[in-house]
């Protein structure tokens, strides 16, 4: 008998605490989606990832700088879940920021890409020089979703310098000599 009470007890408690938490999460997507929310990464590191739970229509933004010059491979997924998160229409785009704030006139456009819930194994490579850049992440919230979830993922392969593929070709050049003179004894 004790434990049944204990156990009613409880489950009134659990509900009392999920409606607090649908309540926050509702007033947390409904703030989310007001503005334009931007992320500066600073200066790019091997991995980047951003995560954002969105709402309606949204415009996000998120800035890094490259120094050295390198291959950036990006992908964002949506993470929908039936009608609860549910991005429809979203699209991410690569940016040269031309310093004069994000979304300004001497922004220039690198790539543009498109994401939904099946896109999570599409990577998209770019070899970018040194300079500052913006990922810019749009889209919207299907109709009866409660809103929406989505990750942004973006890493560095460093790009080979000019002396690189001359060391490379100087050792092969040296293992075809050595080859050709080991045939000729």
């Amino acid at each position: 008998m004790a434990v049944s009470v204990l156990f009613n007890i409880g489950e009134e408690m659990m509900m009392k605490i999920s409606k607090s938490v649908l309540a926050v999460a509702a007033l947390a997507l409904g703030s989310v989606g007001a503005q334009a929310a931007t992320d500066n990464w600073g200066d790019h590191g091997f991995a980047e990832v951003g995560a954002k739970v969105v709402s309606g229509s949204f415009v996000d933004y998120f800035l890094f700088t490259l120094d050295p010059a390198a291959t950036v491979t990006s992908t964002v997924v949506a993470n929908n879940n039936l009608n609860i998160l549910n991005i429809e229409s979203g699209k991410y785009s690569l940016w040269s920021d031309g310093g004069d704030g994000v979304g300004g006139a001497a922004d220039a456009q690198i790539a543009s890409f498109t994401f939904d819930g099946t896109t999570g194994s599409t990577f998209n490579s770019l070899v970018l020089s040194t300079g500052s850049y913006f990922y810019k992440v749009e889209g919207n919230v299907a109709q009866g979703a409660f809103g929406g979830l989505y990750t942004i993922t973006s890493t560095l392969a460093p790009v080979p310098e000019p002396e690189t593929y001359a060391m490379l070709l100087a050792g092969l050049g040296a293992v075809g000599f050595m080859a050709r003179r080991r045939k000729s004894i």
